[in-house]
């Protein structure tokens, strides 16, 4: 059975109707990234066409939340890129930490949770977690409350261990999970200091405050309008010479963006918000 595509036409209708019944408006993602994630849907689902996934979602608010948690981008394993983690450990927490004891990290779509842990995880270890609030935000309620269980996918258990051991010599990643009859859960006492935020799409409540902003690999799926957008919104939540680290393959590049930020690690796409 081959796999039903979405036209141009049928994709816009249904991110008019997304905006239309729920006020969630899509019409900055990526084109291509949305509509892949809609014919998955489309596809789990059984449906036959866009008119009927339209006609469903208006009135299936549970098909309406797991198309949101299908739209979000998992982080694929803990400490991915490592050595932007050995940089947060080595350079940035020592920095946020020298005048202030106490401070803020935003994680603006938390998704499935591994930078949420991963951050934790070196907090805990450097004896900073009990000085920091996370906020953790996501659109999607579903992954909310599966960060909130420390669930993840066991099959991912070799590829974060792996990635750990180059973080860290002196223990285990398994010191901070449990595993056991096909279930694998987070030691959810990392978290306990976590606000966690339904986000609508567009970020118009944001926190303030911010020492440091994890929004890695994240903008490829927003078109420029968008990109821009949460970036200026990251720069008016965080406080001057707060920190920002994004995908390393991305690059923050607007009008007058060298007047907001200062680029402090090329290699890993770590921004510093200017002081003045």
């Amino acid at each position: 059975m081959n796999k039903y595509e979405l036209g141009i036409v049928d994709t816009r209708n249904i991110i008019r109707t997304l905006q239309d019944v729920y006020n969630y408006d899509f019409k900055n993602y990526a084109l291509t990234f949305f509509k892949r994630r809609v014919e998955k849907i489309i596809g789990n689902y059984n449906l036959k066409d866009a008119d009927e996934f339209i006609q469903k979602i208006k009135t299936d608010t549970a098909l309406f939340e797991s198309f949101l948690q299908d739209i979000c981008v998992d982080t694929s394993e803990m400490y991915r890129e490592p050595s932007m983690w050995r940089v947060l450990k080595e350079e940035v927490f020592p920095k946020i930490t020298s005048d202030t004891l106490n401070f803020k990290i935003w994680f603006p779509e938390v998704a499935s949770g591994e930078e949420l842990y991963s951050t934790a995880i070196i907090l805990e270890k450097l004896n900073l977690l009990k000085n920091v609030q996370f906020i953790a935000s996501s659109i999607s309620e579903l992954n909310i409350e599966k960060i909130k269980k420390g669930l993840f996918d066991p099959k991912k258990i070799e590829f974060n261990d792996t990635n750990f051991v180059r973080i860290f010599n002196d223990s285990e990643l398994s010191d901070y999970y449990t595993h056991k009859n096909e279930k694998a859960y987070w030691k959810t006492s990392l978290i306990e200091n976590t606000k966690f935020i339904k986000q609508n799409v567009i970020f118009d409540d944001y926190p303030k405050g911010i020492k440091l902003v994890l929004f890695r690999n994240q903008m490829i799926y927003y078109n420029q309008i968008l990109q821009e957008r949460y970036i200026k919104i990251i720069y008016n939540c965080l406080v001057p010479g707060g920190y920002l680290a994004i995908g390393n393959k991305e690059k923050i590049d607007y009008w007058n963006s060298d007047k907001d930020y200062i680029l402090i690690n090329d290699s890993e796409s770590l921004y510093k918000k200017k002081l003045s």
